[in-house]
């Protein structure tokens, strides 16, 4: 097993560890993708930037919720035009998967990646059937493929609304927003909503009310089409 860009390694009985002489194995400068200049040379020219104009800034957040993981996003930004000098994300979590299968059958990858991840099973257990068919040279049947992409369309189904109305949604919430930021509400009250016609919300004060855990009505309608996804 070969980690290029993760810090990881085994000793001779297969146990992973971090690689020693990283301060930082989980931060987003330890491993960068190149985009034409190198990472040193990249950091450098957003270092110059900052130190020489004041509308350059740098922000790192890390980790950003509700991704039902553990991201890391780094951002370099001119405040003045608008416009970004660098931007990069990564995962910061190391779940394991590689190490949980080793010597065991093939077939179950399927089974223990899709429950790794309690949000997008059905995505890891497709990828899992992938990587088996690619190790061993077996070409998907054309009525397999189509099998996989009516299970594809079902977990989007589900990832979708789950990620809008369930786990993010609660955040921008009229519960959430009043007591967090109370001016935001009184502005939201008096906010119309584009496109009241085809939604139905009439200012965005409704919207967030919609959004309230357990009781509105755009969550309640995310739990009944998740439920109806994960049925699929």
């Amino acid at each position: 097993m070969c980690f290029k860009n993760l810090p990881i390694e085994f000793d001779e009985g297969g146990v992973a560890t971090l690689r020693g002489g990283i301060p930082d194995p989980y931060s987003v400068t330890v491993s960068k993708p190149d985009a034409g200049l190198s990472n040193d040379e990249q950091r450098e020219q957003i270092e110059r930037l900052v130190a020489s104009n004041g509308h350059v800034h740098e922000m790192n957040m890390d980790p950003v919720t509700r991704v039902a993981g553990a991201i890391a996003v780094n951002i370099a930004a001119n405040l003045e035009d608008g416009t970004y000098l660098d931007a990069r994300s990564q995962a910061t979590l190391f779940r394991g998967y590689e190490v949980i299968l080793m010597g065991r059958d093939p077939r179950d990858a399927i089974f223990v990646s899709s429950r790794a991840c309690g949000v997008c099973g059905g995505v890891h257990a497709h990828c899992s059937a992938y990587a088996i068919e690619m190790a061993m040279g077996i070409e998907t049947p054309p009525l397999g493929t189509v099998v996989r992409n009516l299970g594809e369309a079902a977990e989007m189904g589900y990832d979708n609304p789950l990620h809008l109305y369930l786990l993010a949604g609660p955040d921008y919430s009229e519960i959430v927003v009043k007591a967090t930021n109370p001016e935001i509400w009184k502005k939201a009250k008096r906010w119309l909503c584009p496109g009241v016609e085809h939604h139905g919300f009439r200012t965005m004060a409704d919207l967030m009310t919609a959004l309230n855990p357990l009781t509105g009505a755009l969550y309640r309608e995310g739990l009944d089409f998740t439920r109806l996804a994960r049925e699929m």
